[in-house]
């Protein structure tokens, strides 16, 4: 069955205050490690209705959304799939411009809003990384200059969740480079678990919550991160959004 991600009603009008201070925009960007930051807010509902809109039109389509349990990287549970820019074969472990393993489709291209808003994201975490506390940490900045070619648009049902894993599947070159891989995050809220090293019974990784709206970029010497999505947070979507009930994420790359 083609998923699609409106919900039969539309939402009720709904009267949300969007505060834009421009001076004061990076006050909730947070380094978590050298390499890893968190933007928290960074992308406003009206964007986030825009961005849900794209995806539904891509995902509605002849090469929209797949269900995907293992991708030879990592298990999914209730999530469903669509590469836009190009697809990872799953069988054969390499990026394509078809859909091989599928249906012979063309990949859908990779919308230029999803690049300008990477180019804008980064430039955003390089200030915080390069001022006030931060400073002092010796931090490194991510690499600019570079936009994505890949987007992988993932729905997470209300019970969905992935395993921990590293995104590896990029060039030697990309990841040497240490381009930033960047999570956009929409619908309901869920919990973010990640660690530079890989999980172990003697070793925690440490969790926070990713809202609608929020996005997270991780590159430079963070580039390996281990990362999961434990839990979806149900009912904790904005009220105004348009979108099924669950969680759509979107990941921004440079194979």
């Amino acid at each position: 069955a083609v998923l699609d991600l409106w919900p039969a009603e539309r939402p009720s009008e709904v009267l949300e205050m969007v505060e834009r201070d421009r001076e004061g925009s990076d006050r909730d960007a947070m380094v978590l490690q050298n390499g890893f930051v968190h933007l928290a807010g960074f992308i406003p509902t009206d964007i986030q209705q825009r961005i849900i809109d794209t995806i539904r039109d891509l995902g509605v389509s002849s090469a929209g959304f797949f269900p995907e349990h293992f991708d030879g990287v990592k298990v999914s549970s209730g999530v469903t799939r669509m590469y836009l820019g190009s697809h990872w074969n799953s069988q054969s472990q390499v990026w394509e411009q078809v859909r091989n393993n599928l249906d012979g489709e063309p990949v859908a291209d990779l919308p230029k809003l999803f690049k300008d808003m990477y180019d804008e994201a980064i430039k955003r975490a390089n200030r915080e990384i390069s001022r006030g506390p931060n400073k002092k940490r010796k931090l490194v900045p991510l690499p600019e200059g570079k936009l994505p070619n890949v987007g992988v648009a993932n729905f997470y049902e209300p019970n969905g969740s992935m395993q921990m894993h590293q995104d590896k599947t990029e060039s030697k070159a990309s990841v040497d480079a240490g381009y930033a891989v960047m999570g956009i995050c929409l619908g309901d809220a869920c919990e973010f678990a990640y660690g530079s090293e890989a999980p172990s019974a003697g070793k925690k990784p440490k969790t926070f919550r990713l809202e609608s709206g929020d996005v997270y970029l991780f590159g430079g010497e963070s580039r390996m991160l281990w990362h999961a999505v434990t839990r979806i947070l149900p009912r904790t979507s904005p009220p105004s959004l348009r979108l099924l009930p669950g969680r759509l994420s979107v990941t921004l790359r440079v194979k």
